[in-house]
């Protein structure tokens, strides 16, 4: 039992119409037709998710501090010793609200007053507007995001010790930043 005649025809017609559509591209580049997302690297983010452990701890506290890429996936997530379990999905959801919405979480709520439900949309979605996410930039392009839990309160500039310990963090590796 062979291939019905119209299936030949339509597979031979098929190819052809490939062969065409490969020449008349045949100039294109192919970084037009592939996106590469900038991710940051698993050495990056260790180095930082330790500073900002480290930065905290010093500080007296017992966060969870969790580095996410540009696409949302955890590279590195440490648990301090005395860190309260909660932390440990509170951390990547702050990391996951700064890298995906690119900029601090402390910033979130400020920035979009006129919505109300803002809160409980972004709860509803795994994200949150609790200070201590900060996204990580690499020239301009984000390349993560860190969330740090477990060091709650402010300092006398009303700026949360979860975010500044992740802010001393980023900034210590020259080559990155907090903001574009």
């Amino acid at each position: 039992m062979g291939f019905p005649r119209a299936f030949l025809i339509q597979c031979i017609l098929a190819v052809q119409a490939l062969s065409v559509a490969q020449a008349d591209s045949g100039d294109r580049d192919i970084s037009d037709t592939v996106y590469r997302p900038s991710l940051i690297s698993l050495d990056t983010a260790l180095d930082i998710a330790i500073k900002a452990n480290t930065a905290c701890r010093e500080e007296g506290f017992q966060p969870t501090t969790t580095v996410i890429d540009s696409m949302g996936q955890i590279k590195v997530q440490l648990h301090s010793d005395h860190a309260f379990p909660h932390t440990i999905q509170t951390s990547y959801r702050k990391a996951l609200t700064a890298a995906s919405r690119r900029t601090a979480t402390s910033q979130i709520v400020d920035n979009n007053e006129h919505e109300s439900d803002l809160v409980h949309t972004f709860n509803a979605i795994g994200l949150t507007t609790m200070g201590g996410g900060v996204p990580i930039y690499q020239k301009g392009v984000i390349i993560g995001g860190i969330g740090i839990a477990g060091a709650p309160g402010e300092n006398e500039n009303n700026k949360g010790f979860d975010e500044i310990c992740a802010e001393q963090a980023i900034r210590s590796i020259k080559s990155l930043s907090t903001t574009e």
